[in-house]
C-alpha cells in the first residue's frame, strides 16, 4: 500500500519524544553513490524528527558519505520496521545548513510504502546497543534542538 502522508504509528516514532523507550531501533537511510548504487547509513531517532505528517527532518554527521550523497542527489529513502509493518518513506531532501558538525536536511515526503505480508509477520527491527547510552541520548537532545530551529 502507498500513501502520501506518515502514518500515525510512525509519527509517534519520530516525534522527538521518549528516547529512552526507543534508543535500541535503527533505522537504514538510503542515498545513492557516486556510482549510482544504493548508500545505506544507519541512523537513529535521535538523528530524524517529523516536523508534521508530510515533513522530516534529518541531522547526518558533517563529513559523511551519507551527508555528501544526500546534498547531490537530494532524495533519499528512511526505511524503518515497527513491527508488524515495514515502512519506506520516500523523500525530496532539501539542504538547510551545517551547524554543530551536523548537516541538516529537510525531507518532504513523496511517498511512503507499507509492507505487510499475509503470509508472514515482522517481529522484529534492526536493533543497536549504545555502549555510551546516557551520552548517546544526551546527543540525540542537542540533535532535536538543532533539527526544530
Amino acid at each position: 500500500m502507498v500513501n502520501k502522508s506518515l502514518p500515525k504509528q510512525v509519527q509517534a516514532f519520530l516525534n522527538g519524544q521518549d528516547f529512552d523507550q526507543k534508543k535500541e531501533l535503527a533505522m537504514y537511510f538510503v542515498t545513492v553513490d557516486d556510482e549510482g548504487f544504493p548508500y545505506k547509513a544507519m541512523i537513529s531517532v535521535g538523528e530524524v524528527i517529523a516536523l508534521d505528517e508530510t515533513t522530516l527532518r534529518i541531522a547526518l554527521w558533517e563529513h559523511s558519505k551519507s551527508a555528501s550523497f544526500t546534498k547531490q542527489e537530494k532524495k533519499a529513502t528512511l526505511f524503518l520496521v515497527l513491527p508488524p509493518t515495514a515502512y519506506d518513506l520516500q523523500l525530496t531532501v532539501t539542504y538547510v545548513r551545517t551547524e554543530a558538525g551536523q548537516v541538516i536536511f529537510e525531507g518532504a515526503l513523496k511517498q511512503v510504502k507499507v509492507d505487510e505480508a499475509p503470509y508472514a509477520t515482522i517481529v522484529s527491527s534492526v536493533q543497536c546497543r549504545f555502549k555510551e547510552e546516557q551520552q548517546t541520548v544526551q546527543q540525540w537532545s542537542m540533535k532535536h534542538k538543532l533539527l526544530k530551529k
